[in-house]
């Protein structure tokens, strides 16, 4: 399923915006975004997190004044609450997650409940945060609900990639729960048997399956259809105007695709792992110059 080319949009010019970052501090790396807004990670001269508004970063604070923890973002909603999770420093596989509202307030997710642990993937714009609980019965989806956030809602059995602003939820292998407990599958390209859905944001899901010996970029709809599916490529990241982030099979650079066509990227190009789509069809992520990890926001002139 390729679109046709007519539909495809033309190289550009790319624009580079730096995003800025608080004084003192260096060494970003974007984990997540949501309206106008993004979150990131900074490594230096100490873990933190740096949200981006509009042009302008704000250092977020910590939900504890405990010495030896750092906040790990996981995402940003669109009204600019930031999901993290809060991490010792001597163990940053094990995090507790919690939310940062707009007025700088926290609010730790309760936990799922008595032997289960939780872990956050997302946060949609309404404040709602879906993510797994692991148990004595294995791992079933988590669905927090704001403001309080009190224990989840648990249901199926699997891991999910993201929430959108309706509630929807899209898991990693593929299933779309339109309410919860009552999930329906994506499509699937012919001879496929799996799928693989890396992100689910700006409404979409992309990813990408295996078959006939190579691998294939996924691009669906919002109503969980296939919009097309392309040879030799893995989707990260995607928007409605059809344009994917991601990569080619063996490779550690980034690739760009508007309606299904490759284009170029700009020099030095964007982190595959670390750069997201905008609704704006604008590109907000990392890339490394002089061995330097900075952030910025590419749009196509």
């Amino acid at each position: 399923m390729l679109p046709a080319t007519a539909e495809a949009q033309t190289a550009c010019t790319w624009q580079r915006t730096e995003l800025p970052l608080p004084p003192g501090h260096s060494m970003p790396e974007v984990r997540g975004i949501g309206g106008d807004y993004a979150v990131g990670q900074i490594n230096s001269p100490a873990p933190g997190i740096v949200r981006w508004h509009n042009g302008a970063a704000t250092l977020i604070g910590l939900p504890t004044t405990e010495p030896d923890f750092f906040g790990a973002p996981i995402d940003v909603g669109a009204d600019g609450t930031v999901l993290a999770a809060l991490t010792p420093l001597t163990a940053p596989g094990a995090g507790r997650p919690y939310v940062t509202k707009p007025d700088g307030t926290h609010k730790f997710l309760a936990d799922p409940a008595a032997g289960w642990a939780g872990t956050a993937v997302a946060i949609n714009g309404r404040g709602d945060v879906v993510g797994y609980a692991s148990g004595p019965e294995g791992v079933r989806i988590a669905l927090w609900t704001g403001p309080d956030y009190g224990p989840p809602r648990l249901f199926g059995n699997t891991v999910p990639a993201g929430i959108d602003d309706s509630g929807v939820i899209v898991t990693r292998y593929g299933a779309r729960y339109v309410t919860p407990g009552f999930a329906w599958p994506l499509a699937k390209p012919a001879g496929a048997t799996g799928v693989y859905v890396q992100s689910y944001d700006n409404g979409l899901a992309v990813g990408w399956t295996t078959f006939n010996g190579g691998d294939h970029l996924l691009l669906w709809n919002p109503d969980g259809s296939l919009r097309y599916s392309l040879p030799d490529g893995l989707g990260y990241s995607a928007n409605a105007q059809g344009t994917v982030l991601g990569t080619v099979s063996g490779s550690f650079d980034a690739h760009l695709w508007r309606a299904g066509l490759r284009v170029p990227l700009p020099d030095p190009s964007p982190l595959y792992y670390s750069t997201f789509v905008t609704g704006r069809d604008t590109l907000v992520g990392t890339y490394i110059e002089n061995s330097t990890l900075r952030a910025a926001e590419w749009s196509c002139g």
